[in-house]
């Protein structure tokens, strides 16, 4: 049984007797401990007078506010957008293997995504300028806040700050859309300064000597790569002693052949090594109903496609995009030795207008980027974007790059870079980058249009607000109703986010 899951059952076991300790016993209301439905609350007044002090600033609140309903309103439709593609993607998700249900626990150290020390840092500051938001808003808006403590129920879930249930219902409209917007907008805010600051002034001033070669950050296992023990972090300097760069540029052209055996002279942090190596672009895999299916075979080399020689992955795809579906086309290959030359005939599929054969290629074996690519990624999440699209899906994967183990830079390459302050550069970058980053995860899905999350709440006093604009002026029909649709709605989208994370983590 894997370590997660004994730890779990461990704590499971410790948290059963103490929540019925909680639930029978005067003497834990006396310690603040009280049941919330399966959960126990740990409430205390740490952070109570803070609110007060600060909430004295009523027209800043008021600012706030309403820049905390636009922002929480946008990062809604965020969420759903997300949900959306995750229920599009369903069926390519259960097909393949989970992630684990370690996954799903945000807890640092158990959780493989969450580094232990970065991530309790970034979780502390996120919940806690979360709850001292809703503390500062309650207050500013003449509520009481009767408790601040953490959420706890076999792990800690997180903070929370009680307002009075009895000021909430006496105020406005306006009031509590304030409330409820404030946590989800100061998380976005907090993002927004942090990634100002790694990614912009920390990111924005380094350099690598490396620039432009090309350097290695993913080798296939049973590749020639592979084999030939060049690994994964690798800058390639020389092949067969000339200097070799990473280019688009399927014109460029070398003393050897594609499929040729070549000396590579590598670099890593531990100094400059050599290797043969059979030197082309390697067919990975075929992909099934594609123009190359039963024609082409993986562990093989092409060499050229119509007379032109096919160095790499990037000169391949540089080339492909130049071509039209419905060509015929002729592709020459050797096998993964570097022998027995082959001539195939193939006519090109289509992908978006552009040509398609229907194979998953490297160099080798070896996936490319380069240090300066690599840095313009890590500081850029619209990087390399041509359109909107683009742009959402950029972003997409900026987001998603710890699942890649990107943060925003891998920690195996950071040798790449000329840093100031050594290792102390990258530590300090890394704690920034996992404040950014939960602080993105903690505002986006308190931003769900759903109960109890922030969102749900927003969405009703929005709701309402749009029908009274309509016409409808019964409040007490208007507020019924606007319950009722967000009730169903929520309902739907816990349904629709359950689904897509047990599809990811199973």
């Amino acid at each position: 049984m894997e370590l997660t899951y004994v730890i779990l059952i461990i704590l499971t076991i410790l948290y059963i007797p103490f929540y019925f300790w909680v639930r029978l016993s005067p003497k834990a209301a006396e310690l603040g401990l009280v049941k919330y439905g399966p959960l126990v609350m740990i409430k205390t007044r740490f952070g109570t007078g803070l609110m007060d002090r600060l909430s004295v600033y009523r027209r800043f609140w008021r600012f706030f506010g309403a820049l905390s309903i636009a922002i929480s309103i946008i990062l809604m439709a965020f969420i759903v957008l997300i949900i959306a593609v995750g229920i599009m993607n369903l069926s390519q998700s259960m097909s393949s293997p989970g992630l684990g249900v370690e996954y799903a626990l945000a807890i640092p150290g158990l959780n493989p995504l969450l580094p232990f020390w970065y991530g309790v840092l970034g979780l502390i500051v996120a919940m806690v300028i979360h709850e001292l938001a809703h503390g500062m808003q309650t207050r500013s808006n003449d509520m009481r806040v009767e408790s601040t403590g953490l959420l706890y129920g076999v792990v800690p879930l997180g903070a929370f700050v009680e307002p009075s249930e009895e000021d909430i219902a006496k105020s406005s409209r306006r009031a509590k859309l304030d409330l409820y917007s404030a946590g989800v907008a100061t998380n976005f805010i907090a993002a927004a300064a942090t990634f100002f600051v790694f990614a912009v002034l920390m990111l924005g001033n380094i350099s690598s000597e490396y620039g432009n070669n090309a350097a290695v950050y993913q080798v296939t296992s049973d590749s020639p790569a592979y084999d030939a023990g060049i690994p994964s972090g690798a800058i390639i300097e020389l092949v067969n002693g000339e200097e070799y760069l990473y280019t688009e540029d399927h014109t460029v052209t070398h003393s050897w052949n594609p499929g040729d055996t070549v000396t590579v002279t590598y670099v890593t942090e531990h100094g400059r090594y050599e290797a043969d190596v059979v030197w082309g672009l390697f067919i990975e895999r075929v992909s099934s109903g594609s123009p190359a299916e039963g024609i082409l075979e993986p562990k093989t080399f092409i060499t050229s496609v119509n007379g032109n020689p096919v160095y790499g992955y990037s000169e391949f795809i540089s080339f492909m995009q130049t071509t039209v579906p419905g060509t015929d086309v002729t592709i020459t290959g050797v096998d993964a030795k570097g022998m027995n030359p082959f001539e195939k005939e193939l006519t090109l599929g289509n992908n978006g207008g552009v040509g398609y054969v229907g194979i998953g290629t490297t160099t080798s074996g070896m996936n490319f980027t380069t240090p300066n690519i690599m840095l313009e990624r890590g500081r850029n999440p619209i990087f390399g974007a041509e359109s909107v699209t683009d742009a959402a899906s950029s972003m997409l994967s900026y987001i998603g790059g710890p699942f890649n183990g990107f943060s925003p830079i891998p920690d195996s390459v950071h040798w790449w870079y000329d840093v100031p302050m050594g290792n102390a550069f990258w530590m300090i970058m890394s704690a920034l980058y996992w404040i950014f980053w939960l602080n993105i995860m903690l505002g986006v899905s308190n931003a769900i249009p759903a109960y109890p999350f922030d969102g749900g709440f927003i969405f009703q006093g929005s709701l309402s607000a749009l029908l009274e604009k309509l016409g409808m002026k019964d409040g007490n029909k208007r507020e019924k109703m606007t319950a009722r649709i967000t009730s169903s709605l929520s309902m739907i989208m816990i349904f629709l986010l359950i689904l897509v994370i047990m599809a990811v983590i199973i």
